[in-house]
C-alpha cells in the first residue's frame, strides 16, 4: 500500500494478509496477518506461476443514474469516505472497473438517448450524465485515476429504428425494433461522440459494447440486434473509432450464457468474429465478448474460449433482488463468489462487473419496465442517506479487488484435493500472489498455500466463508507511542490502550506531516514532533489510521456520577457532528459516541472545526455520561441529572434546547434554520460539572487566532478567552448559566 510505503516499508516475501467474510455476517472483510512457515497441512494448494492464463483488467460495479443519485444525496464527506474505501488502490479495496449506460438504462431518471432529435448533429449529453454520472465519475477518478469504464447502450435513438429490416417505416418505440441499416454510419458516430464527450469532461472510456442484451426485446428500453445485424453494424463502428483516433475496445454480444434460448443465436460471439474481415480498418478494436448470467451456465465461457482462444472474455452484469433473497448473505455470499468470480475467472474472464453499486432501501430510484425488484451491491437508507448496508455483491467484488490487482495474471494451481473448497490464484504486477478461496463447508477447513515448501501459508477458513489471501504483501510497520507499541487491526489501522499522563510528551513515529488529524482535545504536537497529552491522567485508547492520517483517542468508559466524575460523550443527528469529519461518527448511536476530554477536574472539552467536524448549516447534538448510559444527563426536566442555565444567555449562533423548535431539552442546535456557520471557524465546547451535574454549565467559545493553548491546561480558569453575548470578556469562568457564544469580532 502506498500509504505504508511512505513510511519506508518494503515488501516482505514471507508476509501474508488475509481478509475473511462469513455467510452469517460475523466476519465482514475481517483482517488477519500471517508469516510463512515450512509446515504443510493435509489440504494443499501449490502455486505454479510458470503456467499463465489471462491477465486481469479488474472488478467493479455498474454506476447508474440511480447509484449516482443516491451517492449525491449523501453528505459529501460520507460519500467521499465510501468511495475512497471502495475504489482507492492505496487506502481502500481497489475496485477498478465501472459499467455505465450510453443513454438511459432501467435505472435512469427517464427513458432517453443522447440524440432524441433527428440528425446526429443533435447529439448531447443529458442531465443524467452532466449532473449525476460525470460528477461521481470525476470523484472516483480522483481516488483511482486508473479506473476502467465500459459503456453500453440500452437502445439507439428511436428515429434510427425499424420494426423489421424489410421495412423502411420508422419504429417509434423505446423497446424492441431493429437498427435501420441506413443509419449504421450515423449510429457509429453516436458512439464516437459519446467517447469524445466524456473525454472532454476528463473521462476516458476504456471499452464499449454495441448493445446491452441484444436478444432482449423487453426492459424499459431495448434494441433487438441478433448476431448477423451486429456484424453489419460492426463494419461501421471500428472504422469510425479508428478514423477518430480512438483506441476504445469493443466487446461483442453482452448477454446471457444461453442466448435466451434462440437456437440460431448460439455461439453469437464466434459467429460475429468469423463474419468480420480481419483486414477491416479498426478490426483490432474488436477484442472479445461480454456475458451476463441471467440464463444458461458459466461453462459457456469455456466453449467460447476454446473456439476463439485469442479473443478476450469479460463478465459485465449480474443482479440480486427479491427473487433470489439478495439481501441475505447466508443465501447469496457463497453462490455469488463461486459463480461470479471463481467460475468466471477460472474460465478466462479478464473482468467481473456486477450491476448497481448503490440503490436505496426502496430499491430505487428506478423506471417502470425495468427492474423494480433489484437490490444494490450496497443499499443506503432512503430515510437518512447515511446508513449503508453491504450485500453479497459488494463483498465478492471487494474480496476480488483487494487481492487481485489490474494487470495480474491467473496462474495454474495443483495439490491435494480439498473437500468442497473452491479457489483461483493470480500473480500480481508487484509479484505478490492473490488467492481467492470459498469454503463451502459448514465447518472450518485448514489449507496450506505455497510455491516453495520453505514458504508455506497456512490459513484456517471459517465455515461458509470467502477468503482473500495476499502472499508477499508489504509488512505492517511498527508504530510506537513512547515506549509502547500499537497493535495493528487492519493493514492500516492500529490501536493501543494504555495509561497516559497529563502534560507528558510522547515520542511517536507515525505523524509525519501537517496533513494529519490529531484529536486536538487529547494531543498537541510540539516542535520535536512529540505528542503532548492534554487531559487528566488515566487509561485511554489511541486509534491510528495510517491511510486516513488520523489519531483519535477515547477514555476508559466510566459512568458519570452526580458529582460530575466520570466520562462525558456527545451523540448527534446524522451529518451533524463527528470526528474526524462531521457525519462520520454520530447519528444517535451509542457505538458512535464522541468522547469529550476531561481537561481539568470535572471539566470536559470537545473541539470542532466548521465543515470538518461540524455541519455548517445543521447541527443537533446532546451530552451523555459514558457510552453505555442512554439518558441525556443534561435534560432540563425529568431527570435528576439536569443542567442549570438561564435562557437569556444565548448567542447569535447556538441555543441549548428547552423543548422549543422541535429540539429536546439539553440539545445544542443553531438558533435559526437559515443560519450557516463559516467553514474553517473553530469552536470549543466545554461542559463544566465542577459543582455537580445538577449545577453544570455548558458553553461554546469561538477560538480566535491566538487559540486556546494546550500548554496552559494547568491554568484553565484564567487563560481561557470566554465572552458573553455582548462581546465583553468575562474575568472568571462562570459557574451557573449557559454561555454559548462567539468571539467579539463576529459579534
Amino acid at each position: 500500500m502506498i500509504c505504508m510505503m511512505a513510511l519506508g516499508l518494503t515488501a516482505h516475501a514471507g508476509h501474508v494478509r488475509i481478509f475473511s467474510t462469513t455467510a452469517d455476517g460475523t466476519e465482514t472483510l475481517k483482517y488477519m496477518t500471517r508469516e510463512t512457515t515450512g509446515t504443510l497441512a493435509a489440504n494443499r494448494i501449490r502455486l505454479v506461476p510458470s503456467t499463465e492464463y489471462q491477465s486481469m483488467d479488474g472488478f467493479g460495479y455498474g454506476l447508474t443514474y440511480s447509484s449516482c443519485y443516491n451517492l449525491l444525496k449523501m453528505n459529501p464527506r460520507d460519500r467521499h469516505e465510501f468511495l475512497r474505501k471502495t475504489f482507492s488502490p492505496e487506502t481502500g479495496l481497489g475496485v477498478s472497473y465501472c459499467r455505465i449506460s450510453i443513454g438511459c438504462s432501467d435505472f435512469s431518471s427517464r427513458v432517453y438517448t443522447l440524440c432524441d432529435t433527428r440528425d446526429i448533429k443533435n447529439f448531447a449529453l443529458q442531465r443524467d450524465e452532466k449532473d449525476y454520472l460525470i460528477p461521481i465519475l470525476k470523484e472516483i477518478l480522483e481516488i483511482n485515476p486508473d479506473l476502467k469504464i465500459i459503456g453500453s447502450p440500452w437502445t439507439c435513438p428511436r428515429w434510427m429504428k425499424v420494426e423489421k429490416l424489410s421495412s423502411t417505416t420508422e419504429y417509434n418505440h423505446w423497446t424492441s425494433g431493429h437498427l435501420n441499416p441506413k443509419y449504421y454510419s450515423a449510429y457509429a458516430q453516436y458512439f464516437v461522440k459519446f467517447v469524445e464527450a466524456f473525454r472532454q469532461n476528463g473521462i476516458e472510456i476504456y471499452a464499449v459494447t454495441p448493445q446491452n442484451e441484444p436478444l432482449n426485446k423487453g426492459n424499459c428500453a431495448s434494441l433487438y440486434m441478433p448476431w448477423a445485424e451486429e456484424v453489419e453494424f460492426l463494419k461501421y463502428l471500428p472504422p469510425a473509432f479508428s478514423q477518430a483516433g480512438l483506441k476504445t475496445k469493443i466487446y461483442v454480444f453482452d448477454h446471457n450464457y444461453n442466448y435466451d434460448g434462440i437456437a440460431d443465436q448460439v455461439d453469437y460471439p464466434v459467429k460475429v468474429y468469423n463474419a468480420l474481415d480481419d483486414t477491416m480498418e479498426g478490426s483490432e478494436l474488436v477484442v472479445g465478448a461480454a456475458y451476463h448470467d441471467y440464463g444458461g451456465n458459466v461453462s459457456e465461457l469455456t466453449d467460447i474460449h476454446n473456439q476463439a482462444p485469442t479473443k478476450e472474455l469479460i463478465f459485465t452484469e449480474s443482479s440480486i433482488g427479491t427473487w433470489n433473497d439478495g439481501r441475505n448473505l447466508n443465501s447469496r455470499l457463497l453462490p455469488d463468489m463461486n459463480n461470479l468470480v471463481i467460475s468466471t475467472a477460472s474460465r478466462h474472464c479478464r473482468a467481473v462487473i456486477v450491476w448497481n453499486l448503490m440503490l436505496d432501501t426502496k430499491r430505487g430510484p428506478n423506471l417502470d419496465g425495468g427492474c423494480t425488484t433489484c437490490y444494490g451491491a450496497v443499499d443506503i437508507s432512503a430515510d437518512d442517506y447515511h446508513t449503508i448496508t453491504a450485500n453479497s455483491h459488494y463483498f465478492v467484488i471487494a474480496h476480488a479487488s483487494v487481492a487481485v490487482k489490474p494487470g495480474a495474471v491467473r496462474i495454474r494451481t495443483s495439490g491435494t484435493a480439498i473437500d468442497n473448497v473452491s479457489h483461483v490464484a493470480f500473480r500480481n504486477p508487484d509479484n505478490t500472489y492473490g488467492v481467492l478461496l470459498v469454503n463451502n463447508n459448514s465447518g472450518t477447513r485448514t489449507v496450506s498455500i505455497f510455491e516453495d515448501t520453505n514458504d508455506v501459508v497456512t490459513v484456517e477458513l471459517s465455515g461458509k466463508s470467502v477468503t482473500s489471501v495476499i502472499i508477499g504483501a508489504e509488512e505492517e510497520p511498527e508504530l510506537m507511542l513512547g515506549e509502547k507499541m500499537l497493535s495493528n487491526v487492519t493493514w492500516n489501522q492500529y490501536t493501543l490502550t494504555t495509561e497516559l499522563k497529563q502534560g507528558q510528551a510522547y515520542v511517536q513515529n507515525f505523524v509525519d506531516s501537517e496533513n494529519w488529524y490529531v484529536d486536538p482535545d487529547f494531543f498537541w504536537q510540539n516542535e520535536k514532533g512529540e505528542l503532548v497529552f492534554i487531559p487528566l491522567s488515566g487509561i485511554y485508547t489511541v486509534n491510528v489510521d495510517l491511510c486516513d492520517r488520523t489519531v483519535l483517542v477515547s477514555p476508559e468508559e466510566v459512568t458519570l456520577n452526580k458529582e460530575g466524575e466520570g466520562n462525558v460523550y456527545v451523540i448527534g443527528a446524522a451529518n451533524s457532528i463527528g470526528k474526524p469529519h462531521y457525519g462520520g461518527s454520530s447519528e444517535w448511536k451509542l457505538e458512535n459516541a464522541i468522547p469529550m476530554a476531561e481537561i481539568a477536574d470535572k471539566v470536559y472539552q470537545l473541539t470542532f472545526t466548521v465543515g470538518d467536524q461540524l455541519n455548517p448549516q445543521s447541527i443537533d447534538f446532546g451530552f451523555y455520561g459514558a457510552k453505555a448510559w442512554v439518558p441525556h444527563f443534561l435534560a432540563t426536566s425529568g431527570s435528576e441529572y439536569r443542567l442549570s442555565y438561564t435562557t437569556s444567555a444565548e448567542s447569535l449562533y447556538f441555543n441549548l434546547g428547552v423543548g422549543r423548535q422541535g429540539y429536546e431539552n439539553g440539545h445544542v442546535y443553531l438558533r435559526s434554520n437559515s443560519l450557516k456557520l463559516t467553514s474553517g471557524d473553530t469552536y470549543v465546547c466545554r461542559v463544566d460539572l465542577t459543582n455537580g451535574v445538577g449545577n453544570g454549565v455548558v458553553y461554546i467559545v469561538k477560538q480566535d487566532a491566538t487559540g486556546i493553548q494546550p500548554v496552559n491546561i494547568q491554568k484553565l480558569n484564567s487563560s481561557d478567552r470566554i465572552y458573553n453575548i455582548n462581546g465583553q470578556q468575562l474575568q472568571q469562568k462562570p459557574r451557573k448559566g449557559v454561555y454559548i457564544q462567539g468571539n467579539r469580532k463576529t459579534l
